[in-house]
């Protein structure tokens, strides 16, 4: 390819006839401006082509790893949700078992609860029997006949506290090696024998009672 200095140093042999030399002159210094500009702007473009070529292979490059990356990526991505989801289900599975076995425990809490609960009902109703029947048998014996002292019994015993202290004094005067009893004595002795003898039963009654309802309420407690 032609330069514009090439253009501007060529020169042409005279001849007898030929063109004008300053009309030819004068057209080469124009196509030689011409050409100049157009050699430079070719010049210029070129390296805009270049810079552009190195451009593209850098970009290229950058997509090359780009590409690389994004796929990468999405494999990652698609481990990541695999991942995920198996320890999702694995969560998953623990938290239900773990549900599973507090709702176990709690039923079993539950029914034991439900068993002292019971156990202490029938206690309840075991003691409130119990206190029932002793309590009806303190009225029974408060309503009883060793209870009910009436005026005669009263005076009987009178009588025979003073009966007692006269023959004590009796005694103390003189010594006596047998002793007449009255008849009023007599009824006086046997009045008071009958109702010590009904003390005695019915303190036995309630004393038996009394120990049934120990003996029950240590079992309980053992």
């Amino acid at each position: 390819m032609l330069t514009p200095i090439e253009i501007q140093g060529k020169t042409f042999k005279n001849s007898g006839m030929g063109y004008s030399k300053a009309d030819v002159d004068s057209f080469f210094s124009s196509v030689s401006a011409d050409f100049e500009a157009l050699y430079k702007e070719n010049l210029s473009l070129k390296e805009k082509i270049n810079n552009l070529d190195a451009s593209l292979s850098h970009y290229k490059e950058i997509e090359k790893s780009l590409q690389k990356a994004l796929v990468l990526a999405e494999t990652t991505a698609e481990e990541t949700i695999v991942g995920a989801k198996k320890n999702a289900t694995v969560i998953e599975q623990e938290a239900v078992l773990k549900a599973q076995s507090i709702v176990a425990d709690a039923k079993v809490e539950l029914e034991q609860l439900h068993v002292k609960t019971t156990d202490l009902l029938q206690q309840y109703d075991r003691y409130r029997t119990q206190y029932k029947a002793l309590a009806s048998a303190q009225l029974d014996l408060l309503n009883s006949e060793a209870f009910d002292i009436d005026v005669a019994t009263m005076k009987a015993i009178s009588g025979l506290e003073e009966s007692a202290a006269e023959h004590t004094d009796q005694l103390q005067a003189e010594p006596v090696y047998a002793v007449e009893e009255t008849e009023s004595e007599e009824t006086a002795v046997e009045q008071e024998e009958d109702f010590d003898e009904t003390l005695s039963t019915d303190d036995a009654m309630i004393k038996d009672f009394s120990e049934m309802f120990d003996s029950e309420k240590d079992e309980e407690n053992q």
